[in-house]
């Protein structure tokens, strides 16, 4: 059915409506202007006329259908995404998944002894005899010791407690010291004593390197009380000084009395001897003036050491002593050189013979007593002469002169010094591109090796039959590292001397292919050891 209704304005409006229920048309509303508005009914609804519209209408499932259509493929999309996403995931950390830690192992092929049996050394028939390699902490001795006189060689001890007091560089003056009246008083008295002196003057300014190269080379008595003195004091507080430098060193038969050993109650053995003499020779300035073949001192003009052997036959130091008491005593030092490489080594003999002292003629001394005159008026006497009386002065045998003290000393310390040089032999410790291990990997349920090798080749001197030390340490390898890659070091030490040598692989760490790490389980553990 259509109505039209003219209206004002001459339009009409059109209203269409197929009943309740019906579908709904659309309708043109016409205005006055002549323009047409086309509504769209919607089912169950009403329209701007009249009529009203039924519900469902085909319009609107359409426009359903077509929404729902177009959203599938984007949902497809997203779990396709989601899918690969999360399986690459999957395989990334199964691929990036730690393993177990490669483990290095040593497998140490080279020498842990230094070859060779010991050598037999010629010890001193009579006395005590020591060696000592300082840098192989090696020192021995030809028997059973005891505490007994060591004259001179207290000197040694005397200087390095000045040189640790009062420390100068090799070279160096150091600082001045006047002579006084009270060096001047105990100069006088030595020189009575016909002890070992160097002449000195009251005022007279020596530096300190000058004072002790007189008492080390000249062995000058009266210098190593005047050092005691501007040291400490007094002698007695410098004595405890020495004796504290004893102790700490664990010289356990050494007892001072006094600064220059001229007391036979100053003593000490071979061994404790050679403890303080490598420690003077580690400072430079002591190891210096011992090693002087001659000194050039103010007063006195130049003297040669009293130690002749010193600048001979590679021999570089140390000191002398003599009293009747104590005999022959020397402590010599040399180097041995191998391919370069210099090895101190120190040797001491105490308690050696000496020869007889030269014996002097007897000085003798006539006295012939006179009887006194008769007294005036006194009668005449017969008087007998006395019978003249010779008195013989003779030296005591302590304080007679010995030519050459060091007689049969030299040729004992020295042959000692030699037998102890030649002793000392090269031991290879490493070569280089031989193996020193493996690096082992574990996955699975395999052991996979690979061979590291030392990178450079090494050698220390040593004492046949002594130990041969090291330590290797490593660096964290993981699988597939690759070979010339750095292992560690292995360092070999004889003594305080030592050689670090890098390892490296020779060939690359196995590691798993990357099927392989896409179908096993990872190790569950091996983020914490990793």
């Amino acid at each position: 059915m259509a109505v039209t209704d003219g209206g004002l304005g001459g339009a009409g409006d059109a209203t269409t409506s197929g009943g309740p229920g019906g579908p709904v048309a659309d309708v043109q509303l016409a205005d006055g202007s002549g323009r047409h508005r086309r509504r769209r009914g919607a089912g169950g609804g009403s329209g701007d006329g009249d009529g009203s519209g039924g519900t469902g209408g085909s319009g609107t499932r359409r426009h359903s259908a077509a929404r729902r259509h177009r959203r599938w493929p984007w949902v497809v999309l997203g779990v396709v995404i989601l899918l690969i996403g999360g399986s690459s995931w999957f395989a990334a950390q199964r691929i990036n998944a730690p393993l177990p830690p490669s483990i290095p192992h040593v497998s140490t092929t080279a020498a842990t002894v230094v070859p060779g049996a010991p050598p037999v050394l010629p010890w001193p028939a009579k006395g005590q005899g020591a060696v000592v390699v300082p840098s192989l902490g090696f020192s021995a001795q030809s028997g059973p010791e005891s505490a007994v006189s060591i004259a001179s060689l207290t000197k040694m001890t005397t200087a390095v407690v000045v040189l640790r007091d009062h420390p100068i560089p090799a070279g160096a003056p150091g600082p001045d010291i006047t002579i006084t009246s009270d060096d001047i008083t105990e100069y006088d008295t030595e020189l009575h004593l016909d002890e070992s002196t160097i002449a000195i003057q009251q005022g007279e300014v020596l530096t300190e390197r000058q004072m002790l190269e007189a008492m080390l080379t000249r062995s000058a008595n009266d210098i190593a009380y005047s050092l005691a003195v501007w040291d400490a004091g007094t002698l007695d507080a410098f004595v405890v000084k020495m004796n504290a430098l004893a102790a700490s060193l664990g010289a356990t038969d050494t007892h001072y009395v006094d600064a220059s050993g001229y007391d036979s109650a100053s003593v000490s053995s071979a061994s404790d001897v050679l403890k303080v003499a490598a420690v003077g020779m580690a400072i430079p300035t002591f190891a210096e003036i011992v090693a002087m073949p001659q000194v050039t001192l103010p007063l006195v003009g130049t003297l040669p050491n009293i130690v002749t052997e010193i600048g001979t036959n590679g021999v570089i130091g140390v000191k002398s002593g003599y009293t009747s008491e104590a005999g022959g005593c020397m402590v010599l030092a040399a180097d041995r050189v191998i391919q370069g490489r210099s090895v101190l080594v120190i040797v001491a003999v105490l308690g050696q013979p000496t020869p007889p002292p030269t014996q002097p003629k007897p000085t003798a001394t006539t006295t012939t007593t006179t009887a006194p005159p008769p007294a005036p008026g006194a009668p005449a006497t017969t008087t007998t002469r006395p019978t003249p009386t010779t008195t013989t002065t003779t030296t005591p045998v302590q304080d007679l002169p010995v030519a050459d003290p060091f007689k049969y000393t030299r040729p004992v310390v020295e042959a000692l010094l030699a037998a102890t040089r030649a002793a000392i032999v090269p031991v290879t410790v490493a070569t280089k591109g031989s193996a020193a291990g493996t690096v082992t990997a574990t996955w699975g349920g395999q052991v996979h090796a690979a061979t590291y090798v030392y990178a450079t080749g090494a050698w220390l001197p040593g004492w046949p039959g002594q130990a041969v030390k090291s330590l290797t340490r490593f660096t964290k390898l993981p699988p597939g590292a690759t070979a010339g890659t750095a292992v560690g070091s292995t360092v070999f030490a004889v003594g305080t001397q030592f050689e670090a040598v890098p390892l490296r692989l020779t060939q690359t760490v196995p590691e798993p292919s990357v099927w392989w790490r896409l179908r096993h389980t990872p190790c569950p553990d091996c983020t914490s050891r990793s």
